[in-house]
């Protein structure tokens, strides 16, 4: 069993602050799980972790995909405490039979949840017949929230950043489009509206997208034969 200090506040200060830079530093939900695991195995009297997070690839963590705590709560959004695992082998069959050839014996698992929405859970484990007292889950539960709030904000991040991506391709579009009607409106002594409707009948007539066929314009690389005939 891991050891800790009575007077934990300096650690769980630096914990808190390990896993906020974790949004900071745009490190990853990886490394929020990482960083939850070791700071919970270093501050509590327990001997491992498993995390559960739908939508990610945890190969540290892979027992707790098919069945377990840490499934469980995630799928039920309760706190689980079993004292005894070897007790609950009909509970999780296979999970149970696992945990006990790796020497555990006893398990608690917290949902990673805020009041609107569960992301995943993480379970304690521990080589002893035991669970954790009021005081360490307490911890567990303010690590397990801030882990939480880390994983929302970088996916809440990861969105905008992919709309931004999104607009910024978009306006780039546009503005090739509006050159490449400008050009073929002066080359071929037609107003723009006439430039634009041969560019989209040649973009749906060969099945490209209109960006490109405006950008094979501005470029020189597109035959200018093939937009003579479009839109008369």
């Amino acid at each position: 069993m891991n050891s800790w200090r009575t007077d934990r506040e300096p650690a769980v200060c630096a914990a808190f602050a390990s896993l906020t830079a974790s949004v900071t530093e745009d490190l990853g939900p990886g490394r929020v799980v990482d960083t939850l695991s070791s700071e919970c195995t270093r501050l509590l009297p327990i001997d491992s972790t498993e995390v559960f997070l739908p939508g990610l690839e945890l190969e540290r963590h892979p027992s707790a995909v098919a069945e377990g705590p840490a499934r469980e709560s995630f799928e039920t959004g309760n706190d689980i405490a079993v004292r005894d695992l070897s007790a609950e082998a009909s509970r999780w069959p296979g999970y149970a039979a696992r945990m006990a050839g790796k020497g555990y014996a006893a398990v608690s698992a917290l949902p990673l949840r805020t009041a609107d929405e569960t992301v995943g859970a993480i379970a304690f484990l521990s080589a002893e017949t035991a669970v954790l007292s009021a005081e360490d889950r307490r911890l567990g539960r303010a690590l397990a929230d801030v882990a939480t709030l880390c994983l929302l904000r970088q996916r809440e991040l990861r969105h905008y950043r992919t709309l931004s991506e999104q607009l910024q391709t978009a306006l780039e579009s546009r503005v090739v489009i509006e050159q490449a009607k400008g050009m073929l409106a002066e080359r071929a002594g037609v107003d723009v509206g006439t430039a634009f409707r041969r560019l989209r009948s040649l973009a749906r007539g060969t099945n490209r997208k209109l960006a490109e066929v405006a950008r094979g314009v501005v470029e020189g690389t597109l035959d200018a034969r093939e937009l003579r005939s479009r839109g008369r």
